[in-house]
């Protein structure tokens, strides 16, 4: 036998299982309530346009998870193992066509990412990016290229010839593959 309601208990059924959905939404993962970034209080120019720029995709502390893109925190610093590598950070859309116009700017942002970022990953001999070597390579972006391929030949030369670990293979650790 169904029983009819009125009105007024209809609305409340409505609104307790909005509340119900909203308060469910509002329980943080786990990924969300990692520990904030290392930053000081007063973020310098680059940290600031790391945050701003690349730290929507890639995490404010350099870890994309859940992200599907290439997680940098310990990772990143390979890519100045080379100049195939470094040409490769640079050309990068996102990087070569940024909306950081000045390359000295863009220069220090790239400096945190793999000195700061990269951490040991980063050669001991690693020279840093300079405004000049942004601007002429920030020339010639990728366009019509597979980026997933691209990065894939790369990430192999650094393994080859630098020494980098298999596992930069993946976008992110724990990447299935």
């Amino acid at each position: 036998m169904l029983t009819r309601i009125g009105p007024t208990a209809a609305r409340i059924g409505v609104c307790a299982a909005l509340l119900a959905a909203v308060a469910a939404a509002a329980v943080p993962t786990e990924w969300q309530t990692s520990a904030p970034p290392p930053y000081p209080g007063e973020m310098n120019l680059a940290q600031s346009d790391y945050v701003e720029h690349c730290g929507g995709c890639h995490g404010i502390q350099g870890d994309a998870s859940p992200a599907q893109l290439p997680s940098l925190r310990g990772r990143v610093g390979w890519f100045m193992c080379n100049p195939e590598a470094r040409s490769y950070l640079l050309r990068l859309p996102n990087v070569a066509r940024s909306r950081i116009t000045d390359n000295v700017e863009l220069a220090d942002l790239l400096n945190f990412m793999v000195f700061g970022l990269g951490g040991a990953s980063t050669p001991k001999n690693a020279k840093p990016f300079t405004g000049a070597e942004v601007g002429r390579e920030r020339l010639s972006p990728f366009t019509s290229v597979s980026l997933v391929k691209t990065r894939a030949a790369v990430v192999d030369g650094l393994i080859k010839r630098c020494g980098a670990p298999a596992s930069l293979r993946l976008m992110y650790p724990g990447q299935p593959h």
